[in-house]
């Protein structure tokens, strides 16, 4: 766990879950504060199992859009590569159980130098799906050529696919990430457009493999660049001391989980060289929320100090803060 601090009080995102399970257990004590029922319990250690599916990440929301074409002729025997390919890749990633996705009909257009300029369109996407990363790419190439082959002394048929991939921040808008894949398929040039995309028929011919094989590593690329940014989710009500946010159990949020309250401070908008792009905006944390009531939307949770949800409004934001070790940092390079 992590936090922030105020007035010199830290303030804790944490979040507790039994790393063991027990077939047989006895209930000691029962109590309750408020809306959480506390139970104690008895176990024999020797009885433990170590429990498979322990998980202390929450599920990122992200947003997928179709993909740019920088050269549309190369793909016209690809059944509709623009939208299919981005939709596969939001298969991908949600199927990791790390993100929790959405796909938008609305296309990014790319800079001169690939990534988006516009990071006003890219917030209005992140906004419209209630998402706090959003995926967009392009495909640079999707040229045919002949690879050589017996020692250059004839050329065998072959096709290369090259993908862009750009990731950008929900918030501010800013490029989090860049990332190319580059794939190559030997023999037959061509797919055909009476094989949809993803399919087996589809996979089954050099080209198409080349694609999916790309697309396996821009989504494994993706997932290595997302994993240690913290989670984050919205405040969309507050009643009195309760706080409504807009991720519940399917992002994986439970009940006791402690996560911090940021206040946005629209006055104050930090930016770089570019007058126009603003990097974000200044943050000051409020308090530790603890989650009391989870739906699968939504959750519910009462802030600490009680007095501090007077500060907070819908559009503020909460954070699950991760300080990683030492060890931790020095296996994710």
């Amino acid at each position: 766990a992590a936090g922030a601090g105020t007035r010199g009080k830290t303030l804790d995102s944490s979040r507790i879950q039994p790393a063991a399970e027990f077939d047989r257990y006895s209930i000691v004590r029962e109590w309750q504060t408020g809306q959480l029922l506390h139970v104690r319990v008895q176990v024999k250690e020797e009885e433990a199992r170590p429990r498979g599916n322990l998980n202390l990440g929450y599920r990122k929301k992200i947003v997928v859009t179709p993909f740019h074409l920088r050269s549309s002729p190369q793909l016209d025997d690809v059944d509709d590569i623009a939208t299919r390919l981005p939709q596969e890749l939001l298969r991908r990633l949600s199927g990791s159980g790390k993100f929790l996705g959405k796909d938008s009909p609305y296309v990014i257009a790319p800079g001169a130098s690939g990534p988006a300029t516009d990071v006003a369109a890219v917030r209005r996407i992140a906004t419209m799906h209630d998402a706090q990363f959003v995926i967009a790419g392009e495909i640079v190439d999707a040229s045919k050529f002949g690879k050589p082959a017996y020692y250059g002394l004839i050329k065998k048929d072959a096709r290369r696919i090259e993908i862009a991939f750009y990731v950008y921040d929900g918030l501010s808008g800013s490029l989090i990430a860049r990332r190319t894949a580059v794939a190559e398929g030997v023999g037959e040039q061509r797919i055909g457009r009476d094989k949809p995309f993803g399919s087996a028929s589809f996979a089954a011919t050099p080209f198409g493999g080349a694609i999916l094989r790309a697309l396996d590593e821009g989504a494994d690329q993706i997932a290595q660049d997302l994993a240690p940014l913290p989670f984050m989710a919205k405040v969309v009500q507050v009643q009195g001391e309760r706080v409504f946010i807009d991720a519940g159990s399917t992002s994986s949020v439970a009940p006791g989980d402690q996560l911090v309250v940021y206040r946005l401070d629209a006055r104050q908008q930090v930016y770089g060289s570019d007058p126009l792009a603003p990097l974000g905006t200044v943050e000051a944390p409020v308090g530790t929320l603890s989650i009391v009531q989870v739906q699968p939307g939504f959750a519910i949770g009462k802030l600490d100090p009680p007095a501090s949800a007077r500060q907070v409004s819908a559009g503020d934001l909460v954070r699950f803060d991760v300080a990683l070790a030492p060890a931790e940092k020095d296996a994710g390079r």
